[in-house]
């Protein structure tokens, strides 16, 4: 790995420099930030229980407080992502830095609404449309912040594929009801 006016730099020095301390506590306040958000909402909003009965869809999916957990690490890892990009001291990059946060905000507000469209009106049309906008999003997100950070473009390779199940999931709910 190189980097101007580094020279050769190794796994353990890279690192260094990408998890640097201010950064790895922008990653913890911005992954709780957006993870006690996504609890919230889910705390406020219906349970999902009379809605996954009412599809008659229970049988194929996880277990629904599997699909909580999982679905708090995907907003906890997309919110750290956004910390350690907004907090990236690298000369050159602001642009794709502030472009990246506008990202990261409409894919979180994005993965919120689909929440309520789902489970709080049962629109599963629109929900499918959504996750379908919200994929886009995730890997436009990825893309764009692998010019910044790979370390953040490799975390949200993780979410990516979160979303793709769950579109998955939404597209076998349409075509089931």
């Amino acid at each position: 790995m190189y980097r101007k006016g580094y020279g050769r730099m190794t796994l353990s020095s890279w690192l260094r420099l990408e998890l640097e301390p201010c950064r790895i506590s922008a990653a913890l306040v911005g992954g709780i930030l957006a993870a006690l958000i996504g609890l919230l909402q889910k705390f406020f909003s219906k349970s999902p229980y009379p809605v996954l009965l009412a599809l008659g869809i229970g049988e194929i999916t996880p277990p629904v407080w599997l699909m909580v957990l999982l679905w708090t690490v995907a907003l906890f890892t997309v919110g750290a992502s956004a910390g350690l990009v907004l907090s990236f001291r690298e000369r050159g990059c602001d642009g794709a830095k502030y472009q990246a946060g506008m990202f990261f905000l409409l894919l979180l507000v994005s993965e919120y609404l689909w929440y309520a469209l789902f489970f709080g009106a049962m629109l599963v049309f629109l929900s499918v449309l959504f996750s379908i906008l919200i994929l886009c999003l995730a890997v436009a997100l990825t893309v764009l912040s692998a010019r910044i950070s790979r370390l953040v473009a490799g975390v949200l390779v993780f979410h990516d594929l979160w979303i793709i199940y769950l579109l998955i999931l939404n597209f076998a709910v349409l075509f089931r009801s």
